[in-house]
This record gives structure tokens, C-alpha cells and sequence, in this order.
């Protein structure tokens, strides 16, 4: 079969951690890989700005990344909205000029949606959509998120409209079926999966993880927390809860990441840091290359999400992977990975910070790296060989 998958605001390709660029380019690039690897045809649609010519990129056997000139400038996401029907005009113009004939259109985040759902009504093509995140779950959920009307309204619409709603956790189902009132037989649940070669624990990590951390060598414990600097991330709180330690467990905390869409947030996270004083144990890296986070993770003692919202939460399966716990707010598909085994970490309910202080005081204190049979059995069902059969078997069936 042949796939148009639709991600008109960031590409695959993109740095992982930087603006617009996170869990959705990894799960894209897993997916894609994976699809390719069984046969099928993928085309990688996304926006490359200021350019009026077509680009193709062969990712890989079967995989392309395609950026069809559609003569705009750069548009930040937040205004790309309007137009969407030239993004669809682009994409349509390229599939006629090299005779491409689709059998499915595979959405992902809202903005791909709209132009899928554009597509869908002009190539009368089966169209699928994975939001990634909600517009109304951030808002509901994360102080600081304000998603325009615009953005809940056409969710709204595109899953009442769209063939199929592709999600990646149990949580995110349920919020689904209950924000949209669609049909049980318009889901489908495909897990992330992960890169087993890559994220894995590594030998002589201190030594190695170590060299990364500038200024960082030296005893106690190093908390990692990965993401971009967003509210909807919690690096707030992690801040406060920090602050809660005792000193006297010298310990350091590793923030990795881009600035998001507001850079001012990154300048008052630290401010917060250094009124509470706790500045000089934290430590901002900025975007790293995807290749080199199991080291990151290695070298941790523990990862810590507190987030407010994750549609699954692909650092807690990046970390366990390395061998390294998570502690966690019970967000997405979390609690489904923490709860299969104990040495994988451990989850806060609430967002007090003395709760979160004790909770990762007692896993830093009591944790250890996780046995090996515990990751082959806790890890076994997110690949991206699965979630590709699983894909298949959901096309097969529309």
C-alpha cells in the first residue's frame, strides 16, 4: 500500500527537542521506518519555507520526505492555519505531476489534519488523523496553555469527519471518545515503540555520560528531566519540588531541551530557580541530538516528568529503556508502563511539591538500574515493528 502521512508544521527530519520538533517527528520516523521495512510505500509529507521548488529526500527503502514548493515564507505554526488549503493545493499539485496514486492520508497534529481532511475530500482517499495533543486537554489541564478556538473547534470536526482516530495510550482513548462523543469503532489504539540499538544501557556509562555534562563530575545524584521548555511541561514544579531536597544529598539536576514557542520561559525558570535557591544545582543543556540522549539517561540516577499532559509520554519509554527509573506524573500511557513492574519508577498523584520531593528523594535513594529481564518483559510491546503490524492490520480493515 501507498501512505501520504501528512506533518505540514515539523518535519521528521527535524532535531529532536527543538521548536515544534519532540515525541511526534520520533513516533514518525519509528513509524515510517517500520512501514517501509514491510513493503509499503511511505511519502513524508511536510512544509519547507521560502522555497518554491520540490524537494525529495529518500529517508530510506520506500520512505521519502517530500517538500512540495508551495511558494510561502516562513509561517510559524501558530499562523499556518489559513493557509492550509495551499499546503493541500501543494501537496495535490506534486501527487498529480508524478501520477501518485494513494490508497490512505495519515494526519498528524491538527494543522496536518485540516489539509488531510482538504485532500480526503478532493483524492476521496480513507483518512486518518493522530492528534498528538489536544487543544482542549492543554487548556483544561496546563496553567499557561491558551489553544485558540480555531484549534478546538476543527479537532472537533476533524475527528466527527476523519475515517479514523489513531491514538497512542488508554488515557488518550478515553479523552477522545469523551471530548468528541465518536464512535469505539472510529479508534484505534498503536502504542509508541522504541529503538532497542539506541536506547539502551551502556557500558562504563559514568565514563562515558559523564564527559557531556560539563562542570557536572563529582559525587551525588543527577536527576534528568527531558523536553521542550514548555508550561504544558512542569519544569515548574520539578523546580519547586527540588527546592524541597535536602542539600546535603548533593545532587545535581540535568534540564534537556529547546526553548519552545515563548522564550521567556526558559529566562523565568531560572529566575524561580535562583529565588529559591537551587540555581547552581540545576543546569540547562539546550537541544541535543536525539543519537546522544541514552547517554543522558545512562548517566542519571533518575528521569523525572512532571508533566501536566502527555498523549503518551515517550521519555519515561526513553528512559526505562536505558535502564534508569522514571518518576512520574500519571499522564498518558505512563502509568501503563510504570505499573507493569516497580523498579521502573514510580508515579505522584497532585502536583504539591513536598509530595514530589519525597517521592524522588525515595526513589534516588532506594532505586537501582533495572534488571535486564524486567526491560525485555516491561518493553516488549512498544516496537515499531509492532506498532506498524498494527497499523497494517487497522488499514487492512477499513
Amino acid at each position: 500500500m501507498r501512505l501520504a502521512i501528512l506533518s505540514i508544521h515539523s518535519s521528521p527530519l527535524g532535531r529532536a527537542g527543538s521548536k515544534d520538533t519532540g515525541g511526534m517527528s520520533t513516533y514518525l520516523r519509528g513509524l515510517s521506518s517500520a512501514m517501509g521495512q514491510r513493503g509499503h510505500q511511505v511519502d513524508l509529507y511536510t512544509r519547507r519555507p521560502n522555497s518554491g521548488e520540490d524537494r525529495v529526500e529518500q529517508v530510506e527503502a520506500n520512505v521519502r520526505l517530500i517538500n512540495p514548493g508551495d511558494g510561502l515564507a516562513e509561517v510559524d505554526k501558530t499562523h499556518l492555519y489559513p493557509y492550509c488549503s495551499k499546503v493541500a493545493e501543494s501537496i495535490e499539485r506534486f501527487s498529480c505531476l508524478e501520477k501518485l496514486d494513494y490508497d490512505f492520508i495519515f494526519s498528524h497534529y491538527w494543522l496536518s489534519g485540516v489539509t488531510g481532511h482538504l485532500l480526503q475530500k478532493r483524492w476521496n482517499k480513507p483518512h486518518l488523523i493522530m492528534f498528538h495533543t489536544l487543544g482542549r486537554a492543554k487548556n483544561e489541564l496546563c496553567p499557561g496553555e491558551n489553544e485558540p478556538q480555531q484549534r478546538l473547534e476543527s479537532e472537533a470536526r476533524l475527528a466527527r469527519d476523519c475515517d479514523l482516530v489513531i491514538v497512542a495510550s488508554e488515557s488518550e482513548k478515553k479523552r477522545v471518545l469523551n471530548y468528541f462523543n465518536i464512535s469505539l469503532k472510529k479508534m484505534a489504539l498503536i502504542p509508541c515503540g522504541i529503538d532497542r540499538n539506541l536506547f539502551k544501557p551502556l557500558n562504563n556509562k559514568d565514563s562515558q555520560a559523564l564527559k557531556l555534562y560539563k562542570g557536572l563530575k563529582g559525587p551525588g545524584k543527577t536527576l534528568l528531566a527531558v523536553g521542550r521548555i514548555e508550561p504544558v511541561k512542569g519544569f515548574d514544579l520539578l523546580i519547586e519540588a527540588i527546592s524541597r531536597l535536602p542539600s546535603e544529598d548533593n545532587f545535581k539536576v540535568v534540564v534537556v531541551g529547546g526553548e519552545g514557542s515563548d522564550r521567556s520561559l526558559l529566562a523565568a525558570l531560572k529566575d524561580r530557580a535562583y529565588n529559591l535557591g537551587v540555581s547552581e544545582q540545576l543546569f540547562f543543556t539546550g537541544v541535543v541530538d536525539h543519537s546522544s540522549l541514552p547517554v543522558y539517561y545512562n548517566a542519571a540516577d533518575l528521569t523525572v516528568i512532571p508533566s501536566y499532559y502527555e498523549s503518551f509520554g515517550l521519555v519515561a519509554l526513553e528512559s526505562i529503556a536505558c535502564g534508569t527509573p522514571v518518576v512520574a506524573a500519571p499522564v498518558g500511557g505512563i502509568p501503563e508502563l510504570v505499573s507493569q513492574n516497580c523498579t521502573f519508577g514510580g508515579l505522584v498523584k497532585g502536583r504539591d511539591p513536598l509530595n514530589w520531593a519525597a517521592a524522588i528523594q525515595k526513589l534516588y535513594t532506594t532505586s537501582r538500574p533495572i534488571p535486564a529481564p524486567a526491560l525485555e518483559a516491561g518493553l516488549a510491546p512498544y516496537s515499531w515493528p509492532a506498532a506498524a503490524k498494527k497499523l497494517e492490520l487497522v488499514l487492512n480493515s477499513l
